[in-house]
């Protein structure tokens, strides 16, 4: 079996981009760290989610991130020592996964020790990329790759478990959010690349002779379930002087969690609770927490693509306040394959917590990666 040469090169442009924005946006965020924040506005999502995170759980110290890592490649190496056949021979991969390891270490450690960014802890300045969730999206690769052709479980199974290991990693107050992100990126990339040299040195003698290559057939005229894990920067609405009066807060972040249940193909009711950072002028961080239900509209377009509308109301409390929270706001998400999908996101939020304080109004800007079925 020959690998698409086209496919693969696009690919390598792709994470070659990405990583050089992530990069530069490490650079730049360390700056404004090592500079005290000389002002409100110098702020990041980074910094939004580590408040985020300071405010809603600054006890939280757990290391299960040090085993769920290496949960999924333990999957592989189980099925496979008990005969259930995965996409590759023994000796293929083996190299596949050696080949997928040297890339990762050398990436990530070079990386590491170049760009030397503080750890949100402040403990030392190896923090870019996060290595945690290299080896856990790696692992998930690899069991995409192997296991994945068999049963799309494997793959959302293998990538949640990862997904966990990244979000307990800014939990733990070990790394900031685009070291996660590059993280993961570095992870997947690295295992394609790896599998890629494999197959050009094996030239599809160390497969399955029962494997059936996966092949992207995503039909929008179908239902499909989504479960999101995203994340967004506020900017909030409404004057300077109510503001700095301590009226309205002057920024913030958001993560949370969504699921989508379809009623027909490309419509049906979405659901959404999120944990919102919420920073005043004087520094002081309140956690808003949000619970929204509401109605999603698709539009798929150029194969892979597609533009997501959405609409909802629901339920936020603050500092023992609570109200009303209306969102609305759009989507364009790219189907990596036919269970994963990534999005960038922009939406509006109005949250009116008591009659007597101003509703806060706040533009969202975000991106989720998406699992679907």
């Amino acid at each position: 079996m020959q690998p698409d040469q086209t496919l693969m090169n696009k690919f390598v442009i792709y994470i070659s981009l990405a990583l050089t924005f992530m990069l530069s946006a490490a650079w730049a965020a360390d700056a404004q760290i090592a500079t005290s924040m000389r002002s409100l506005d110098d702020f990041t999502i980074d910094t939004d989610i580590h408040s985020l995170r300071n405010a809603a759980v600054p006890a939280f110290h757990y290391s299960f991130d040090d085993y769920t890592q290496f949960a999924p490649a333990a999957l592989v190496l189980g099925l496979k020592s008990c005969g259930y056949e995965s996409r590759t021979k023994w000796g293929g991969m083996i190299v596949s996964d050696a080949f997928s390891l040297g890339i990762l270490s050398a990436a990530t450690y070079g990386l590491k020790y170049t760009v030397k960014r503080m750890r949100p802890d402040c403990s030392e300045r190896t923090s870019f990329p996060s290595g945690h969730s290299g080896r856990a999206f790696a692992a998930a690769a690899v069991l995409d790759k192997e296991y994945g052709w068999r049963s799309p479980w494997f793959s959302i199974g293998g990538y949640t478990v990862a997904a966990v290991t990244g979000v307990s990693r800014i939990l733990n107050d070990r790394h900031w959010m685009s070291d996660v992100v590059a993280g993961a990126a570095l992870g997947v990339g690295s295992v394609h690349l790896g599998y890629y040299l494999a197959d050009l040195i094996f030239k599809g003698k160390h497969l399955y002779d029962g494997y059936e290559k996966p092949v992207f057939e995503y039909d929008p005229g179908q239902k499909h379930y989504v479960a999101e894990l995203l994340f967004a920067r506020r900017f909030i609405l409404g004057s300077e002087s109510q503001k700095n009066a301590g009226a309205l807060p002057f920024r913030g972040s958001l993560a949370g969690l969504q699921t989508d249940i379809p009623m027909i193909p490309g419509t049906g009711v979405t659901g959404r609770f999120t944990a919102s950072s919420m920073t005043y002028k004087d520094e002081h961080t309140s956690v808003l927490y949000s619970a929204t239900v509401g109605g999603y509209w698709n539009f798929p377009f150029a194969r892979r693509f597609e533009l997501q509308t959405r609409a909802g109301v629901g339920y936020a409390g603050m500092r023992g306040e609570s109200g009303m929270d209306l969102t609305a706001g759009a989507g364009l998400s790219f189907m990596l394959d036919n269970n994963f999908k990534i999005k960038a996101l922009a939406e509006y939020d109005s949250i009116g917590l008591l009659p007597s304080t101003p509703w806060i109004h706040s533009f969202l800007i975000g991106y989720s990666v998406s699992w679907f079925w």
